[in-house]
């Protein structure tokens, strides 16, 4: 191992240093979720301090992006390089974005981004979920999507014209799920996303027959 290379990690070892936690910030409301989160630029500006004090920078040097109905997904290769002595490592992460229009893209981007700075410097958010789940407090929270779920599902047939046994198919074909009925917290958020998705794609075929 070269000096070089022991002066990036030791200026990346002085970034975790001096952010020691960075609590949660923001609430997050979508169909089937609902959850406490930590906000991009509040990640960001205490990261970007810390980059700054110690003479690195980050930037995106790959990026490989796909879209389905409203979920947009990414794949992001950074540079992170020491200018004093030019040293760097290449850093690996991935986002998703959901929206109906064209800011998916944009989402998913500030999602890898935050995770990236969160993940390379280990920043604790706190709220560990071993301390604050529960059993019942699951079973309410998948009562409640679930429900949503099937609202969403209602829609899907009621702007489509589908089955719902056939669009419960597809869904928990495309989240991955063992059944409709058994999917867990994260397959049925991606369920949710992707029926949202076919809404959208239903009311765009719509508009364009109204017109």
């Amino acid at each position: 191992m070269t000096d070089k290379k022991l002066s990036l990690y030791q200026k990346m070892s002085k970034v975790m240093e001096s952010i020691e936690h960075l609590q949660k910030d923001d609430q997050v409301s979508f169909k089937t979720t609902n959850y406490k989160a930590i906000s991009e630029e509040k990640v960001t500006k205490s990261v970007r301090k810390a980059l700054i004090e110690q003479g690195l920078v980050i930037f995106p040097t790959e990026q490989e992006m796909t879209r389905e109905g409203t979920l947009t997904s990414v794949n992001t290769k950074y540079k992170i390089v020491d200018i004093d002595s030019g040293d760097f490592e290449i850093l690996a992460s991935s986002g998703q974005g959901a929206d109906t229009q064209d800011k998916g893209s944009g989402k998913a981007m500030t999602y890898a981004f935050k995770y990236l700075l969160l993940r390379t410097f280990a920043i604790p958010t706190g709220e560990d979920p071993d301390k604050t789940s529960s059993p019942e407090q699951d079973e309410k929270e998948l009562a409640s999507m679930r429900k949503t779920l099937n609202g969403l599902v209602k829609e899907c047939v009621d702007k489509s014209g589908g089955e719902i046994s056939a669009i419960k198919e597809w869904l928990v074909k495309k989240a991955g799920a063992e059944s409709y009925e058994a999917a867990n917290k994260e397959e049925l958020k991606n369920m949710g996303i992707f029926a949202d998705g076919l809404i959208a794609k239903a009311e765009k075929e719509q508009n364009k027959n109204d017109e």
